[in-house]
Order: C-alpha cells, then sequence, then structure tokens
C-alpha cells in the first residue's frame, strides 16, 4: 500500500487546489456569485473600527484522515477577504500553512513582525500560536488564500479570541 507523508499531503492538496482554483475563482465574481455559495463566517469583528470593515469568510473544499497519522485530518480551505476584510486575533485548531491565490492580504502571526503576502506566496502558522490579525489592506481588490490545516479529528479549526 502507498504511504504518504502529511508534506506530500499538503503538496497534494495545494496542486489539487491550484487545479480548481480557475473555477472556484470564476465562481466568487460578484456579490450574486459569491453570496449562493456556503459561505461560512470565519471570524467576527470587534472593536469599533473593526466593526466597519467586512468580515473574512471561509469555504471548506475538503476534509479527509490522514492514512498514516491515525487521529489526523488534513482540511483544505478557501479564506475569501472582500477589499478591507479584517480577521481579529485567533488561533487555529492545528498547524496551518497558507498559499495566496490572488490579491494581498497583511498578517501577524507567531510573535512575527507585520507582514504582507501576495499572490503565489505561503507562510506558516504553527499549532497553538496566536494570529493578531488578518486582513486585505485594498480598498477595491478582493484576496484569496487557501489554507491547509493538520489536526486532529474533530478539532476547532479557528478559535476567536475575545
Amino acid at each position: 500500500m502507498l504511504s504518504w507523508s502529511p508534506i506530500l499531503w499538503l503538496c497534494a492538496a495545494l496542486l489539487a487546489a491550484a487545479a480548481m482554483w480557475p473555477s472556484l475563482n470564476a465562481a466568487t465574481r460578484g456579490i450574486e456569485a459569491a453570496a449562493s455559495l456556503p459561505w461560512i463566517l470565519c471570524s467576527s469583528t470587534n472593536g469599533e473600527n473593526a466593526a466597519s470593515r467586512p468580515r473574512t469568510v471561509v469555504k471548506t473544499l475538503r476534509s479527509e484522515p490522514l492514512a498514516t497519522a491515525p487521529g489526523k485530518y488534513i482540511t483544505v480551505q478557501l479564506v475569501h477577504l472582500p477589499p478591507r476584510a479584517l480577521s481579529p486575533p485567533h488561533v487555529h485548531g492545528g498547524d496551518v500553512t497558507a498559499y495566496v491565490l490572488n490579491g494581498t492580504v497583511r498578517s501577524e502571526h507567531a510573535g512575527l513582525p507585520v507582514a504582507a503576502y501576495s499572490a503565489g506566496a505561503m507562510f506558516h502558522e504553527p499549532y497553538g500560536t496566536t494570529h493578531e490579525f488578518f486582513e486585505n489592506p485594498s480598498e477595491t481588490e478582493s484576496a484569496d488564500v487557501l489554507a491547509i490545516t493538520i489536526h486532529e479529528e474533530g478539532a476547532t479549526l479557528t478559535r476567536l479570541l475575545d
């Protein structure tokens, strides 16, 4: 039987999502198309300034158990950030590798300085680290990020810190 390491699973998930991206991108253009998709709110806003900003939304594309790591799962999600979207402080329930599909996002996580990531860039969020904020700084362009999470079965993938 073929045995895949978690790294191979991540690569396979990234390649599969990249192959699906043209159809997902076409489906998410425009308010009408985005509203028809089964988006799940990833975050809420808090604070006076944040309350006026759009929310970051997430669509789970796939979640599978890892054959080589009993009790572990790999979940692939599309994170959509409308113009000016903001996600407040949160923690993820697993190790997250993120790939920016389009646009630019700004992020502060794992005690690192604030950084901007544009299309084609990747970053990693180790399990248990605080993601201080995640935003789309553009006033006019949306951004989309592919998030690949390795986590325990039943884990809460995103927990907001209030």
